[in-house]
């Protein structure tokens, strides 16, 4: 018994590092809502704890999947679309158009590489949103 109470409080513990400390996170809004034929801005930003990095020389690719309905003429983002693509924190600002009301889904993969001092690791990332058009 003794060992399984251990064992659950080395696991319990290094998912919540894990959790507490993962050292990135992006940022995307719940919701964006348009009116019917107009079009939004979907802001994505990725943040990265001080002492980090995403790196500059491998990919930072961002795919977008809207749902029937959702307009987004770049569904691929990559560096060089973001605001300030030499930023260490980069941010997107994505034209959103949608015509018929409703609430519509749009999935996004992102990955990159974060990188400390001496060693990068590969990031891969799914997040959602809904467009909602009133």
């Amino acid at each position: 018994m003794r060992g399984f109470v251990a064992f659950a409080i080395v696991v319990g513990a290094s998912s919540a590092a894990a959790q507490r400390d993962p050292g990135w996170e992006v940022k995307v809004p719940d919701r964006v809502e348009v009116a019917p034929g107009g079009t939004a801005t979907l802001p994505i930003a990725i943040a990265v704890d001080r002492g980090l990095a995403i790196s500059k020389d491998a990919a930072l690719i961002i795919d977008l999947a809207p749902d029937p309905g959702v307009a987004i003429k770049k569904r691929r983002l990559g560096r060089t679309d973001a605001a300030d693509p030499e930023a260490d924190a980069p941010r997107f600002a994505v034209p959103v158009r949608a015509d018929a009301a409703g609430e519509y889904s749009v999935k996004l993969h992102v990955r990159f590489w974060l990188c400390g001092a001496k060693v990068c690791r590969p990031i891969d990332v799914r997040r959602s949103t809904t467009v909602a058009v009133q």
